[in-house]
């Protein structure tokens, strides 16, 4: 059995949600890596595109507020990887 898109969504938007935490309560001598913000970078977009995939591949499958989570979701995967965009940026 597949997941549902609503359980897709909550468990994306939980894992982001976690992960920019961690990241903002982080102390400010220890940083990760560039490699490590590129590769966030990269798992939020992905997962923001598979989201909005899902969504526009089929529509059948959402309901009006499981697609305002996947959007909320995926407006929360472009924001993190902004987010980590402008950390890799300022990075010394």
């Amino acid at each position: 059995m597949a997941v549902p898109p609503t359980g897709m969504a909550m468990a994306a938007l939980t894992v982001m949600l976690w992960i920019l935490w961690s990241d903002s309560v982080r102390r400010r001598g220890r940083r990760p890596s560039v490699v490590l913000y590129g590769t966030r970078i990269v798992l939020y977009l992905a997962m923001s595109a598979v989201l909005i995939f899902n969504l526009v591949r089929y529509p059948q499958l959402f309901t009006s507020s499981s697609r305002s989570l996947v959007l909320v979701t995926a407006t929360v995967g472009v924001l993190g990887a902004g987010y980590f965009a402008r950390k890799v940026i300022t990075h010394r």
